[in-house]
């Protein structure tokens, strides 16, 4: 039995608004039906329903981050309104893709997305030491452990447990999906270690049989920060990674994951940042490490605004325990 599963009377314990209800019969009707349509008709579901919706705050919030992230001037009003749409148009593509997790096969995943970088991450394991991935909110990040874990190899991701989030002062809706969440995890070929649920050792576990671990700069869990440049604002990631690097000598790959026209994810993995890098000690290695992350998160965002537009509104709308992370 899954001890962290919650009871549904605490999952629909929330808050409750009366324009919640028609929300939650979706929740606990259509999205059974939406994974099992082809992605083709879910991608254009997805596209119409961001027509309707891409105005009010959420055309308003995402404008500002933008406009705040990148320079005033340096988007038309056009260019905007375009990020706008098909960052709504993203995060629910992502949302069906996501609960799709629970029945998902091989065949299915690699008609979903194509990994390029596989050379860096095998040399990586070559020395024996493990990998560790670096990622952020950027695009369908999650698809790497499908993609990974049915080419053959061992995967785990350090993550917050979504049922964390439930409680009786959040609304209805996001503890439901904050369970959804939690089911589709589970229903991935990859291991997790969620943070507060797990020994900490576990992560230096994962490295020392040579496999795979996953972790988020820019989560929103880890207290511990260093704040470093992004564009035209400041981002607080975690120094997490590379203190583990430095313990376990640790190769750290960052990964993104970019939505090609054709819908299909192109998982890049980059070139390994060695800790043998650096020669300035630990403070040194951190520094290196996570500003080089954040100028490789800058052309990554300058290309593909639409996939990080979503993270910079829900650091604005639901600004974590922690504080917000682009400042």
């Amino acid at each position: 039995m899954d001890s962290d599963k919650p009871s549904l009377r605490k999952v629909l314990g929330g808050k409750w608004q009366v324009k919640d209800l028609p929300k939650v019969v979706f929740l606990y009707t259509l999205r059974y039906i939406i994974p099992r349509l082809s992605l083709k008709v879910q991608h254009r579901f997805s596209d119409v329903l961001a027509i309707l919706t891409a105005r009010g705050e959420k055309y308003a919030v995402i404008s500002n981050e933008l406009q705040e992230l990148l320079g005033s001037g340096t988007l038309t009003e056009g260019e905007i309104k375009q990020i706008v749409r098909q960052t709504l148009a993203n995060f629910r593509k992502e949302l069906f893709e996501t609960w799709s997790f629970l029945h998902i096969n091989k065949a299915q995943i690699e008609d979903m997305c194509y990994i390029e970088g596989l050379e860096h991450l095998d040399s990586s394991l070559k020395k024996g030491n493990g990998v560790i991935i670096m990622l952020c909110h950027f695009g369908l990040y999650k698809m790497l452990l499908p993609a990974l874990a049915y080419k053959g190899y061992r995967i785990t991701q350090v993550a917050a447990n979504p049922t964390d989030f439930i409680s009786p002062t959040e609304s209805v809706i996001r503890n439901i999906t904050m369970n959804i969440e939690y089911e589709c995890e589970r229903g991935l070929p990859a291991e997790f270690i969620y943070i507060g649920k797990t020994s900490p050792r576990q992560m230096y576990r994962v490295l020392q049989n040579n496999e795979i671990l996953v972790m988020s700069a820019d989560g929103v869990i880890d207290p511990k920060r260093v704040t470093v440049p992004l564009l035209n604002k400041k981002i607080r990631l975690s120094a997490a990674i590379t203190k583990l690097a430095l313990k376990t000598g640790s190769a750290i790959h960052p990964v993104f994951t970019v939505r090609k026209k054709d819908n299909r994810h192109n998982l890049i993995i980059e070139k390994a940042i060695e800790v043998g890098d650096s020669s300035k000690g630990a403070a040194g290695f951190e520094k290196t490490v996570l500003e080089g992350f954040a100028k490789r998160m800058e052309l990554y965002i300058k290309k593909y605004p639409s996939h990080y537009a979503w993270f910079l509104y829900k650091n604005v709308t639901s600004v974590p325990a922690i504080g917000k992370i682009i400042v």
